[in-house]
């Protein structure tokens, strides 16, 4: 009896041990979301001219890493930050989660899985801030053929007023490829776009979902 009662205590602890490691990285992943919003919410393009390193650019990519690194247990958190009162760590989440899903900014790690976050980045295509909006729907894109759920609510931001989000839709739709199909009669009407940059993504989506070879640029 003794013994039973050792046996499921022991039991018990590693059980508890395994709540405590979860909620411990819950608890990191929702500091390091909070800390995004101390970013600029655009990578820089180059260098500093000066030859000495960007603090806060180091910052960023230790913050970006220590998220790759909780992965799947990341989600939840980045999730939640996606619809925060603050537009900064909103643009912010949206920044890194196009970072992570894409190969393009750190191309030595493997692509993180943000599939689970889809639903929530659809309804953040209709934030109130252009640039969140711009920014999701490149994470989209980023998702690929998955992200056909997000399909109608690229389309319908393809008539956004910012010309940003317009761009961005097309980037997204690009993204999904051919599975993308149903959005061909939206996009050949935004090859009459006012803007010539919207009319050339829009002439590349159609391409890219027609799945004839093309680089963008």
């Amino acid at each position: 009896m003794n013994a039973f009662i050792r046996a499921g205590s022991f039991v018990l602890a590693i059980v508890a041990g395994g709540y405590v490691g979860m909620a411990s990285a819950q608890d990191k992943a929702d500091q390091l979301v909070g800390s995004l919003r101390m970013f600029p919410a655009a990578l820089p393009g180059i260098a500093p001219s000066n030859g000495k390193p960007d603090l806060n650019e180091e910052r960023r990519r230790q913050v970006y890493s220590e998220l790759r690194e909780l992965d799947q247990q990341a989600l939840p958190a980045l999730i939640r930050g996606l619809a925060d009162r603050d537009v900064q760590l909103r643009r912010n989440v949206a920044l890194f989660l196009g970072t992570a899903a894409g190969e393009w900014y750190d191309p030595s790690q493997p692509r993180m899985n943000v599939q689970a976050a889809l639903p929530a980045l659809i309804t953040s295509l209709t934030d109130s801030d252009d640039r969140v909006r711009e920014l999701v729907a490149q994470v989209i894109g980023e998702i690929g053929p998955s992200a056909v759920a997000a399909v109608p609510a690229l389309m319908k931001l393809l008539t956004d007023p910012s010309e940003g989000s317009r761009n961005s839709a097309c980037l997204g739709l690009a993204g999904v490829g051919p599975a993308a199909k149903a959005a061909l009669p939206a996009l050949r009407k935004a090859l009459s776009d006012k803007n010539p940059t919207v009319r050339r993504f829009a002439q590349r989506a159609i391409e890219r979902i027609e799945d004839v070879s093309v680089r963008f640029q």
